[in-house]
């Protein structure tokens, strides 16, 4: 592919993956018989026709395809399905199970500025001596002011054991060359930190394969420091593994359904909680960037009284999706699944509301992840409702 593959860079990027642009081969449909939907085949068949007699220029097969292809998923009309080229799959697949091959940060981005909004434990940049707040000026002979964020991105991406010089700007305003070699490294997902001598605090970063093993040893450390209340931070939380969101809650919530998955021939999975769980008070935080398993994370402590939740309305998504690999190394992650709470409710274009709006200014969000306790309201807000 070729243009279909320059895709700007996204608010969030984990280093740790290749950038996914996306396409699947136009086979998708076909099969020995013929096309399962006729009106697709027999478009398709009368431009290639049309191309192979009548087009003067140079027909790149593969390219036409990929963007069939992605023409194809872009017209279901469901944002939440999406393609992956084959060359980028195997990033794809690495991320979903919390891990990644690259130096081991995530970074906020603009066209022309990448900054360090967190560093994963025992990582290549960990190391090397990367931290958060950083700015990542460039690598090689790519600069970002010169080629913009994503080529920088993408070229510090690689293959694992391969050497990788990052320029990094500190907050002393010293700009230092760091050399590093890229390694598989496992995500930073969940951890936590006593706010005061009572009140604990875990962020979710995401529900990725792993997350839940890390959430209950961040609670079970804050428990063992004596932590007498939560405040759970699923801010910025674009989903992961419904099994993985099931298991975090688990410890908090008493015997019952925790969400409800149902396909298109009508069967169900139900996930459930047992019936040993803390009895502490529980703020969570939520915003407009709380998406799939962070909506339900929280709707299910909301609709258990078990949680008062802080922030803005999430985002309402409604459906799971799972990842089928093609015979060309391409993969399409297609939504298969509507998904409910524990009440029965969707979510989708809903989303849920706070119990209390906190709002941040426009500035805020903009540093959303550079936030201090001190700065930041809507935590103010839920450790005064759990203090």
């Amino acid at each position: 592919m070729k243009k279909l593959r320059e895709r700007q860079v996204s608010l969030r990027i984990a280093l740790t993956m290749c950038a996914a642009a996306g396409a699947i081969t136009a086979v998708i449909c076909l099969i020995s018989t013929g096309w399962n939907t006729n009106e697709v085949g027999k478009k398709l068949r009368e431009i290639d026709r049309l191309v192979s007699d009548k087009y003067v220029g140079e027909l790149d097969a593969d390219n036409v395809a990929d963007y069939a292809a992605a023409g194809y998923i872009t017209g279901l009309g469901d944002k939440w399905s999406s393609y992956i080229p084959a060359e980028n799959y195997e990033a794809y697949r690495m991320s979903g199970e919390g891990k990644g091959c690259g130096i081991g940060v995530s970074v906020t981005s603009t066209e022309t500025s990448i900054r360090v909004t967190l560093v994963y434990d025992d990582s290549p940049a960990a190391k090397a001596g990367i931290e958060k707040g950083d700015y990542i000026l460039g690598t090689g002979d790519l600069t970002t002011e010169k080629d913009g964020s994503s080529a920088v991105i993408s070229a510090i991406s690689g293959k694992e054991g391969t050497d990788v010089t990052v320029t990094v700007k500190k907050a002393d305003g010293s700009v230092k060359e760091l050399t590093m070699q890229r390694a598989v490294v496992t995500q930073k997902m969940a951890w936590g930190k006593m706010l005061n001598d009572k009140i604990g605090y875990i962020r979710i970063e995401n529900f990725h394969d792993g997350c839940a093993d890390q959430f209950k040893t961040a609670l079970q450390s804050l428990t063992d420091s004596g932590a007498q209340s939560l405040v759970i931070d699923v801010r910025h939380n674009g989903g992961g593994r419904v099994k993985e969101m099931s298991a975090a809650l688990d410890p908090l919530l008493g015997e019952g359904t925790i969400m409800t998955l149902r396909m298109k021939n009508g069967s169900e999975t139900v996930y459930t909680s047992d019936a040993d769980h803390i009895d502490l008070p529980i703020a969570v935080l939520i915003d407009d960037q709380s998406i799939s398993a962070a909506e339900f994370f929280a709707a299910a402590l909301q609709e258990y009284d078990r949680a008062t939740l802080v922030g803005t309305h999430t985002t309402g998504k409604g459906r799971a999706q799972r990842t089928y690999q093609l015979s060309d190394g391409s993969a399409v992650n297609l939504s298969v699944e509507e998904y409910f709470t524990p009440k029965g409710k969707s979510l989708a274009d809903v989303g849920i509301a706070p119990d209390i709006e906190v709002k941040l200014t426009d500035e805020q969000t903009q540093n959303f992840f550079f936030l201090t306790p001190e700065t930041d309201p809507q935590l103010q807000k839920a450790i005064e409702t759990v203090g």
